[in-house]
């Protein structure tokens, strides 16, 4: 960069650490003088310093892999604190921005960076969890001289950089600070260099539209063409790109949906600018009939793109994607790329039943608003949950951090955040039915005695929770089998899914069996609900991995517990541990329903599934795959319980999907500790209502009289049994051509919805 553009460039780090070109070090050290910029009777600040390669062993793998997050001069180091501090600039009286980036490189648990910068009456706010997060604020201020840049943190602080500049001179400015903006929201140009762009585009452009950039033809009205821009819409479940053109039939709609007491129901839109958009926004209305849904109701979320692997470990391949919601602020528009809407109606419980109306207008400065017409209709049904049926999820709990916090204010902040996850799992329709871990530290020499110790309270409190909302058990229980493991085995590991694993001696079965007797005496003492014991995580099938499970799997029992384990029961190779074997947790909906329910009745065991396919494993795009799994195929399957991995995983910088070893996924953690969702959670909470539409009417039927004349309850069981026909039984519902179109979903919803309402009449 050319200082003859940017008159102050910072690089916050230690006195040794590089700097980018141009750039001027600041340390905590660096004290203001009347010429030099610098801190203010610098309070205790301290500095770090963290660089990754450009790749990174993974030791338990035996794989080379990108590091956590790219880092450069900028980032690689920062300086921070817990207490006010004060950063001088002698600036000349003029107009300014100040451009600042805060974050760290290092994941540091239970930390938050929540502080404010503030120049006169400007201020900008940061608020990031302690993982590794890189995030930008800009300012505009006017100085009649030096300025004093306060920083003020509510929990802690960090700062990597800073740039001011005058106000005129922002357009040469701009694009180069976001050029240094890509290496932690995308990839380095180094690294993009060896990565390719997969084309992703609507395989035929529809008639109204011809040549680059777009050219709208007839078929777009007047009214189209002099606001500058469509409004389009697709069914929430069917994804919109970037470049995704509309139909004639789409443009312009009307957004329609139906929904129960108390069910939410999403409806989108779509806007395609034909010229650049400033400041757009979308708002909406009541919605109003027989009663009103008030505005306050319906969640508005905007769907942000984001470049992202076709597969979440996949190296070298990346394609742009409709990936997390966020909500909905002004935001600039480029011409010629998709901003999709995201609107979730709630039903109060006591809404009357009927057709509601209302609006969502999008407006932009210096464009004329557009109002989307809303029809909603209200029925008069209360929908029912299978109670055998349980929808949970893996999940890493923000109470871990909240008991490594070192503040108040940070201890509050994850707390609360464990909160606000739990009511989202909820009102998805997931319990809390997450796996747990009851830690036993051992001593690392077999020859060292035990004192069996567990982190009760902390422990009691995820339970507590899992209570509160709804889940009484049993509950998924890890339990420290590495550990002692490696107590027996000259501190060695078994390695990533037993990669590396041994059989143990018969003291390690003895040592294991004591520890759960440890716990399931603790248990017991505090009430607690059922474990369920969980010594590794997909197991391996070499004849070495299964003996090894299956020394786990006896010493649990012995303790006179049960026992779950990740595993495919169709695979031969498992045989030696079937007889241990509680609770078979399996990624396909396999073996098919028959066998489940034959197996189940005959020994007991359960059938649990963790459909990876629609949360991990892809790109966040299958949708349609994701609502058929959570309800009218595990309706299909006869498994109990859908428990997929995960509810949030972030590798690296949480909206940064193409560094660290694997992709960021499920849900997005929101800066503040709420929820920032992806179509596929959306579309778990659609098939969990399906589910729930066909539980609802099963009980329907089963309350309806019997008579010898055709009744109700024999047409609406005709439906039910036509529903269920139409099911084609898979072991993954994962591409579009797995499962039904949305039309299917949406008409056998309502052939369901229309027997219930059938069978709650009276004659």
């Amino acid at each position: 960069m050319s200082l003859a553009l940017l008159l102050f460039l910072f690089d916050f780090g230690k006195p040794d650490s590089p700097v980018l070109p141009e750039w001027t070090a600041v340390h905590p050290g660096t004290v203001a003088t009347a010429e030099a910029a610098g801190w203010v009777d610098p309070p205790e600040l301290t500095a770090q310093d963290y660089h990754y390669p450009r790749l990174v062993e993974n030791a338990s793998r035996g794989v080379s892999e990108p590091p956590p997050v790219y880092t450069d001069e900028l980032t690689r180091d920062a300086v921070g604190g817990t207490r006010p501090a004060r950063f001088r600039v002698p600036l000349l009286p003029g107009d300014y921005n100040l451009w600042a980036v805060a974050g760290s490189s290092v994941a540091v648990g239970g930390a938050l960076y929540d502080f404010t910068l503030s120049v006169g009456g400007a201020s900008t706010h940061f608020q990031m969890a302690g993982s590794r997060w890189f995030e930008s604020r800009r300012l505009k201020f006017h100085a009649t001289g030096p300025i004093d840049l306060l920083i003020t943190p509510r929990s802690r602080w960090i700062l990597s950089g800073l740039a001011i500049w005058e106000a005129r001179q922002s357009e040469a400015v701009e694009p180069k600070l976001a050029k240094l903006e890509q290496a932690w929201r995308f990839l380095p140009d180094d690294v993009l260099a060896k990565w390719k762009q997969v084309p992703r585009r609507d395989p035929v452009a529809p008639p109204g539209f011809q040549g680059q950039p777009w050219e709208p033809l007839g078929q777009l009205s007047a009214a189209d063409q002099r606001r500058g821009y469509l409004v389009h819409q697709r069914h929430w479940s069917e994804n919109i790109y970037p470049d995704t053109i509309p139909y004639s039939a789409e443009l312009n709609p009307t957004l329609r949906a139906f929904a129960s007491l108390g069910e939410a129901e999403p409806l989108t839109f779509a806007v395609l600018p034909l010229r650049p958009l400033r400041g757009a926004t979308v708002k909406v209305s009541d919605l109003t009939g027989p009663g009103t849904i008030p505005a306050s109701r319906i969640d508005l979320k905007m769907v942000e793109y984001a470049w992202s692997r076709p597969n979440y470990s996949l190296l070298g391949s990346y394609l742009r994607v409709p990936d997390y919601l966020r909500p909905v602020a002004p935001q600039d528009l480029p011409a010629a790329e998709n901003k999709r809407y995201w609107l979730t109606v709630t039903v109060p419980e006591d809404a009357p039943a009927g057709l509601y109306r209302g609006t969502a207008t999008f407006s932009a400065a210096g464009a004329p608003a557009a109002t989307v017409p809303i029809e909603f209709r209200v029925l008069p049904i209360r929908l029912q949950q299978n109670p055998d049926r349980v929808y949970g999820i893996y999940y890493r709990d923000p109470l871990d951090d909240a008991a490594r916090a070192t503040d108040p204010a940070a201890k509050e902040y994850y707390t609360q955040q464990a909160e606000l996850q739990a009511r989202d799992m909820v009102a998805h329709g997931t319990t809390p039915c997450v796996p747990l871990t009851a830690y036993c530290s051992v001593p690392s020499k077999p020859d060292q005695p035990i004192t069996w110790a567990c982190d009760w309270d902390l422990l009691t409190r995820k339970i507590d929770r899992c209570r509160r909302y709804g889940y009484q058990g049993p509950l998924v229980m890890h339990i420290n089998t590495n550990g002692l493991y490696a107590r027996h085995m000259g501190g060695k590991y078994p390695g990533s899914h037993l990669r590396g694993v041994q059989v143990c001696p018969p003291a390690f079965e003895t040592e294991l069996q004591a520890m759960v007797s440890y716990l399931e005496a603790g248990r017991q003492e505090r009430g607690l609900p059922e474990f369920l014991y969980y010594p590794v995580d997909e197991p391996g099938t070499a004849p070495e991995q299964v003996a090894f499970m299956v020394q786990c799997l006896k010493a649990i029992r012995a303790a006179g517990a049960r026992t779950y384990v990740t595993a495919d029961p169709t695979h031969e190779q498992f045989e030696p541990m079937r007889p241990y074997i509680n609770v078979w947790c399996t990624q396909p909906f396999l073996p098919d329903r028959e066998t489940v329910a034959k197996d189940s009745a005959a020994s007991g065991v359960e059938y649990w599934c963790y459909p990876n396919h629609i949360n991990g494993e892809n790109d966040h795009t299958t949708v349609l795959g994701a609502r058929m799994t959570y309800g009218f195929g595990f309706w299909r399957s006869g498994f109990k319980v859908l428990i997929p991995w995960i509810y949030s995983s972030t590798g690296g910088h949480p909206f940064n999907n193409l560094d660290s070893s694997t992709a960021d996924f499920f849900n997005r953690p929101g800066p503040d500790g709420t929820v920032w969702p992806v179509p596929m959670w959306e579309a778990y909470r659609e098939g969990y209502d399906d589910y729930r539409y066909v539980y609802t009417l099963q009980q329907a039927i089963a309350r309806h009289p019997i008579t010898r004349q055709p009744s109700k309850a024999d047409r609406a069981q005709s439906v039910l049994a036509a529903v269920e026909q139409a099911i084609e039984v898979k072991a993954k519902y994962k591409l579009d051509a797995d499962c039904w179109g949305y039309r299917e979903f949406d008409v056998y919803r309502w052939q369901l919805a229309e027997q219930i309402l059938a069978l709650s009449q009276r004659g």
